[in-house]
């Protein structure tokens, strides 16, 4: 691990983008990368998780707008962290930034990262709501505005996958765990990277507008995914300190949503609020049988 201190500007940024299948909404996240007011050298690496729709010719559209467009081909195991992975091993910079494909980076986004950078080995930004997303998706996951680092769990905080950097040097040697596809997969890199002492630090100035799922049962597929994953993560961290959750709050939950199973009868929005919230805690029911912890 490097010695504490400030680090010197990186020479090139490689900007990994993962892609899986979002033509509809790829050039939108390409022309923001385009606007992006950074003046140092950089690059941007495409990694196609097993594209089977025009994605990567939306790319091909866009690379006389774009740095030096890299395409890696990661079609061989479809997963998150498989593909952050892939684009790491083949950028060539010393400083990896990390957007989803379906999101739209703010023009000042790699220009606060990079900064921030210097000193911290991760960084992450700010995930804005309202943007991309129309009221009935805003309804179905009501969201507060955070001013730091979300912290999970009651343990560590988290940097969002979405909209991070990291040092090549600290990504070589933490790694994503391919192992997580879906949900979990950012929280366990920060919190291994923080367990193992690596610096964190949020940058406010760094903004990602994050596009909610548009179907109902999209919605409640997302949630049921990243409640599994904290069992696992309780079973992974548990010895360095994360508390099991309160089953009293899991009472609590399910109580309020046998109370309000009416909700499924009623608006749109009542409707997706209360699959989240049921999709959610069958999650945690769902990864604590697979991980064989109680984590409710």
């Amino acid at each position: 691990m490097e010695a504490p201190g400030p680090r010197s500007a990186p020479e090139l940024v490689s900007v990994i983008v993962p892609v899986r299948n979002e033509e509809r909404y790829l050039g939108a996240q390409f022309a923001a990368l385009a606007a992006q007011t950074y003046r140092g050298a950089w690059e941007v690496v495409v990694v196609d998780n097993g594209c089977t729709d025009g994605s990567m010719a939306v790319v091909e559209e866009w690379r006389r707008s774009l740095p030096e467009v890299v395409v890696v081909d990661a079609s061989s195991r479809r997963g998150l962290n498989w593909a952050r992975n892939a684009g790491a091993s083949a950028a060539r910079g010393e400083f990896l930034a990390f957007c989803d494909a379906d999101d739209v980076v703010a023009p000042g986004w790699l220009d606060e990262l990079v900064e921030a950078a210097a000193g911290a080995d991760l960084v992450g930004g700010r995930l804005e709501h309202h943007s991309l997303n129309d009221p009935l998706r805003l309804a179905w996951r009501p969201t507060e505005r955070v001013s730091g680092f979300s912290v999970y769990h009651d343990f560590l905080p988290s940097v969002p996958g979405g909209n991070c950097g990291v040092w090549a040097t600290v990504a070589e040697r933490v790694g994503w765990d391919p192992g997580y596809t879906f949900g979990g997969s950012d929280i366990e890199f920060a919190w291994r990277a923080q367990v193992a002492g690596y610096r964190v630090l949020h940058a406010p100035g760094a903004v990602v507008s994050v596009r909610f799922r548009r179907r109902l049962h999209q919605h409640a597929w997302q949630w049921f995914l990243y409640a599994a994953a904290g069992p696992r993560l309780f079973r992974r961290f548990r010895a360095d300190g994360m508390a099991r959750s309160d089953p009293r709050e899991a009472l609590a939950d399910w109580g309020w949503i046998l109370a309000h199973a009416t909700y499924l009868l009623g608006p749109s929005e009542r409707r997706g609020y209360w699959m989240r919230n049921a999709a959610w805690r069958l999650g945690r029911l769902a990864g604590s049988l697979r991980y064989r912890v109680v984590f409710l």
